[in-house]
């Protein structure tokens, strides 16, 4: 009658670590799928993002950048941030989004002197840069 026990017990605790070890397995399938659909997500909307932003023109002077970026893309595209010679840069209208086909300016505000060159970075929301260098 001992024996009997021991075997349904020793039965258990394989089909018990049987069940885990499908459960991680599926599981882990599970997050493999979602991260792979996050990333075919990313890698199309940072392509056409790439693609997408172009230079139109610049102007300085000495409290603010303004640039006006094209998106030639079919995406929209956020700016989220500006560093002029390395250094954080203050965005003036912070939300700056462009529709696909249009144009719309971006105020950096900073202090800039007469005679030095910047190199300003544009960012979007998926961390797409925008360089370019200014002369004031």
């Amino acid at each position: 009658m001992k024996n009997i026990i021991k075997a349904r017990k020793a039965t258990s605790l394989v089909f018990a670590i049987l069940l885990i070890f499908i459960a991680i397995i599926a599981s882990g399938m599970m997050l493999f799928n979602f991260v792979m659909s996050k990333m075919d997500f990313m890698e199309k909307t940072f392509n056409s993002q790439m693609a997408g932003l172009l230079l139109q023109s610049l102007q300085i002077n000495s409290t603010h950048i303004t640039v006006w970026l094209q998106n030639a893309g079919n995406a929209l595209i956020k700016i989220t941030g500006a560093y002029v010679n390395g250094l954080i840069a203050t965005l003036v209208n912070s939300n700056v989004q462009i529709e696909p086909g249009l144009t719309a300016p971006v105020f950096i505000q900073s202090i800039f002197i007469k005679g030095n060159t910047y190199t300003v970075k544009l960012l979007s929301a998926l961390n797409t840069v925008v360089t370019f260098e200014i002369t004031y």
